[in-house]
């Protein structure tokens, strides 16, 4: 269910007699590049993870957001994707973010790497960084160049900016905001 309460069965069951406003929706707001304000805000709840529930400890939050600014995030997803495929922007070295590779591709990639050098008897120097949150601290200014830098049309830069500029959290405990 999103933040607005609309479960999504709903939507999925009812699309093709809603599909026509929400796509008149998502065509302005790609061309405007300005995102409804609901589809920008989160509702930020604590879901159990395991141990006592008394502990705060053993919950982590998790960022609910409206079905149809999570459907526009899968449309703008889709157009990146779809650019740094054709441009070749990613190199293929990169792991993470990248379809059909992850940690263990890159792992793997590793491994090849330094067991070829070590059998060369070159010797190899290892750091490794765990940026599991880097996303978290990203410059939301930084990522705009670069998106623009990337050649990314400027409706889907307008539209990232304006849904990373326009965010809003609010915390929800059992329904109550």
């Amino acid at each position: 269910m999103g933040s607005n309460g609309m479960h999504t069965r709903v939507l999925r069951e009812l699309a093709n007699v809603i599909a026509k406003p929400p796509s008149i929706i998502f065509e302005r707001s790609w061309r405007t590049g300005e995102m409804p304000e609901d589809w920008r805000t989160a509702s930020v709840t604590p879901v159990f993870k395991k141990g006592k529930k008394e502990d705060p400890g053993n919950y982590r939050p998790i960022s609910l957001t409206s079905i149809p600014g999570k459907v526009m995030e899968q449309l703008i997803l889709g157009v990146i994707n779809k650019h740094v495929e054709e441009k070749k922007v990613i190199r293929s070295g990169q792991h993470g973010f990248t379809r059909g590779k992850s940690w263990l591709t890159n792992l793997i990639a590793f491994y090849d790497d330094m067991t070829s050098w070590v059998d060369e008897g070159r010797a190899a120097d290892v750091l490794y960084l765990d940026f599991s949150k880097a996303f978290d601290t990203v410059s939301h200014n930084i990522l705009i160049s670069k998106l623009r830098k990337c050649e990314l049309d400027e409706w889907t830069v307008s539209c990232v900016e304006n849904w990373l500029n326009g965010r809003a959290q609010r915390v929800v405990i059992s329904s109550a905001v």
